[in-house]
């Protein structure tokens, strides 16, 4: 029951941060309607909105990553794998996440090198507005570990699936 628990936590953890995540679209939205009036009808146009639109979109896409894998929306081709039974899939779902896991050890790892390395030089970008870069440079191995918990999660339950036969029932 234990292991339940920690997997509804990593479940539950990556649904928040999606959801808190997914009002940054609103801020881009709101900022750039903010440019364009500005920009076009005031001729006063901003140096700062499309560089932390950037930053934003980069957290929005590196934060994302659990929830999306929560909710089983990644990119796959299904050509085959649409058709096997829920152990077959769960027995590919093992085999491949050594890949899976392999890219995002990497990721976490030298993403969170970055990070660091941003945060002790105190980066900045090379632009009119300077900003510091490690904000949105920490957001990546913050997603990474989030990506790599719902993947575990996600290995745990497969092994289940091929142990018990069938698959459990949706968390969603």
């Amino acid at each position: 029951m234990q292991i339940e628990n920690f997997l509804k936590y990593i479940d539950k953890l990556n649904e928040w941060v999606g959801r808190i995540v997914s009002y940054a679209v609103l801020f881009m939205v709101f900022t750039l309607c903010y440019e364009v009036f500005f920009r076009y009808l005031l001729n006063l146009p901003t140096i700062w909105v499309l560089e932390v639109n950037q930053y934003v979109l980069c957290a929005y896409v590196a934060l994302s990553g659990g929830y999306v894998m929560l909710y089983k929306s990644h990119v796959n081709v299904e050509i085959l794998y649409e058709k096997f039974s829920p152990r077959t899939k769960a027995l590919v779902n093992v085999l491949t996440s050594v890949c899976f896991f392999t890219v995002v050890i990497a990721l976490l790892w030298k993403s969170g090198t970055m990070a660091l390395e941003a945060w002790e030089t105190s980066e900045e970008s090379y632009s009119m507005l300077a900003a510091p870069l490690f904000p949105a440079k920490v957001t990546v191995p913050i997603g990474a570990f989030l990506l790599l918990l719902q993947g575990i999660a996600t290995l745990i339950r497969d092994i289940r699936t091929l142990v018990q036969g069938s698959a459990p029932s949706p968390h969603a």
